[in-house]
């Protein structure tokens, strides 16, 4: 559920004891060289023709699943206004423009928001991760009935995709996926 790597690929056993607000989690890669680099200089540097990377390395990932049927909508994880402005694009949704325009699938882009804006992620513990982005977003569309990939470039420890879900949920989603192109692996402990 969480893409964390397990021997058979089983469910984790964090997902089993506290299962998270999502289904799924699909995930390219590990955020481990060389796509750490790269997603650093997407992310960070403008370098957004690595969108279409992204957006290919997500779809080969979902195509050696062998999924059924695409989801209803795709909604790139949405960042602060402030945030937004600062990096002048948000990565999600310049991946999510790609992977919809692959799957020719619809790609919300009105009615979800990052409400506030918070301290970067990236610049927390993973302990105060969660409490971070407790109530950041809010979803205005009606979601009844309808399965939702929420893209992202990077899960770390998953606090904002699970208070993404969340959100999702409680406007009617009754499925929702995480589909990233790499998974931050835990520190050793």
């Amino acid at each position: 559920m969480c893409a964390l790597p397990t021997p058979g690929g089983e469910v984790c056993g964090r997902c089993l004891a506290h299962p998270p607000p999502f289904a799924a989690t699909l995930a390219a890669f590990a955020y481990a060289f060389p796509v750490d680099r790269l997603m650093h200089a997407f992310k960070y540097h403008g370098r957004l023709a690595l969108a279409e990377w992204a957006a290919g390395a997500i779809l080969a990932e979902r195509g050696r699943r062998r999924p059924a049927l695409p989801p209803d909508r795709l909604i790139a994880l949405p960042l602060s206004r402030e945030r937004q402005r600062e990096r002048g694009y948000n990565q999600a949704y310049e991946i999510g423009r790609a992977v919809a325009r692959q799957l020719q699938a619809p790609l919300v882009r009105h009615g979800i928001r990052r409400d506030r804006a918070s301290p970067p992620q990236a610049a927390l513990p993973w302990s105060e991760r969660a409490k971070n982005v407790r109530g950041a977003f809010v979803c205005e569309l009606d979601l009844a009935g309808m399965s939702v990939a929420v893209i992202d470039d990077v899960m770390t420890t998953g606090a904002s995709l699970a208070e993404f879900a969340k959100t999702l949920k409680a406007a009617g989603a009754t499925r929702v996926e995480n589909w990233i192109v790499a998974r931050t692996l835990p520190p050793a402990v």
